[in-house]
């Protein structure tokens, strides 16, 4: 009788154990993708898919900090089958990557095991709640991708749907779907008809280029748009749409395709109509690298010190367009004008309180000597760069992050 209560004990004990070890997303052993397959059929389960590879950092947060959650755990065992590929070794998991066009790491997907079509796609990595209520809406048949798909193809285009549906090609990182789905329903309303909270939300999350028609109503609605969503948040939006087309421009070379010209002279003459406090240094931006684009080296000059003699530059965006345009002279042939080059950098890095900048302005002397053939001063100006990098980490207690070079 005691061997026979020892005995339970153990098999209790085995099985707790067993239970307390799986209080996690427990994924397939197999990487094979016909017994996975096989066994959703048999469960009557979604497959869930964590889309890794080994470099990829986000995937190892999600690994260790999402997928080893109790809640998560509970969730995604009971509700589906889940395997992990990588996307790059495992042959399943290279079959697998174009099989469901994932493009981006990490991707995670949900797939019927009947057709093998995906249903919902997550691109990125979020926090377990994110990761829960993805799985909620995978199981939703009418508000999943694929439902969601389906519904707007049928013509369905109520403000709930679209919001949805863009909200999960969004998730899924189908930008190009997302912006013709956004453009199709919004460039279809009138002036009275698209001045709503709702689709003011719509234009805020899928609208960026400010050529666009929605972009153009808000502008032309602004005191309406400024009562439905407010002031400040209307034009933060504008400045950003604005800046990003205007970057575009400022930091197209040779090389990146054919320019647009009739877009460049269509985005100045928007411009040029405004009135906001950022609009005299986006123009500028844009009447100096019409002057990269030909070649005018002496004209861009010119251009940027009218552009400091007005100040038209606000929170240090002097900065990135002095040294965008400054670093167009590495394609200049005159070594005089090179060299005119050179010494306003000196004279800006000698004016430049933050170290940062000062290493990025040595990045370009050194770049422009180059091209000059003046390379013991390069590998100086190189040591430099050096130099103010580490006093800016040593100034910064080591946390800051180093400015983004747009070349």
């Amino acid at each position: 009788m005691k061997k026979l209560f020892v005995l339970i004990v153990l098999i209790a004990g085995i099985v707790w154990g067993a239970e307390a070890q799986s209080k996690e997303i427990t994924f397939e052993q197999t990487k094979e993708w016909k017994k996975v397959l096989k066994k959703a059929k048999k469960e009557k389960k979604l497959i869930f898919i964590d889309c890794y590879t080994s470099w990829c950092g986000p995937c190892k947060m999600l690994s260790s900090q999402v997928f080893t959650r109790e809640d998560v755990g509970n969730q995604f065992n009971a509700d589906f089958v889940n395997v992990k590929y990588d996307m790059e070794k495992d042959a399943d998991g290279v079959m697998l990557k174009d099989k469901f066009e994932v493009k981006a790491f990490p991707t995670l997907v949900f797939v019927d095991p009947n057709t093998q079509q995906v249903v919902h796609k997550m691109v990125g990595a979020g926090s377990a709640e994110w990761l829960m209520e993805g799985g909620k809406i995978a199981k939703d048949p009418q508000n999943n991708l694929s439902g969601l798909t389906k519904r707007y193809e049928a013509g369905e285009r109520t403000t709930d749907l679209l919001s949805r549906y863009l909200t999960a090609l969004s998730s899924a990182y189908m930008q190009e779907k997302q912006g013709a789905v956004a453009a199709e329903y919004l460039n279809a309303l009138s002036d009275d008809e698209i001045v709503t909270k709702d689709n003011w939300e719509l234009i805020k999350k899928n609208v960026s280029d400010p050529l666009s028609k929605p972009i153009r109503q808000v502008i032309a609605n602004i005191g309406r748009f400024y009562e439905v969503a407010g002031k400040e948040v209307v034009d933060y939006k504008l400045e950003n749409s604005i800046k990003g087309a205007v970057a575009e421009i400022m930091y197209w070379r040779s090389g990146n395709g054919e320019f647009n010209e009739a877009r460049n002279a269509e985005l100045v003459k928007l411009l040029q109509s405004l009135d906001y406090a950022f609009i005299p240094g986006a123009l500028a931006g844009l009447y100096t690298a019409e002057y990269v684009r030909k070649g005018d080296y002496k004209g861009m000059l010119n251009s940027m010190r009218e552009a400091f003699k007005y100040n038209v530059f606000r929170n240090g965006e002097d900065q990135m367009y002095f040294q965008n345009n400054i670093e167009a002279l590495t394609g200049c042939d005159d070594k005089a004008l090179v060299q005119e080059g050179i010494d306003w950098i000196d004279t800006r890095c000698a004016q430049t309180k933050d170290y940062f900048a000062k290493a990025n302005l040595m990045n370009s002397k050194a770049r422009l000597l180059t091209k000059n053939g003046d390379t013991l001063g390069a590998d100086k100006a190189k040591m430099e760069e050096e130099k103010y990098n580490k006093e800016g980490e040593k100034r910064s207690g080591g946390k800051a992050v180093r400015a983004i070079r747009m070349n």
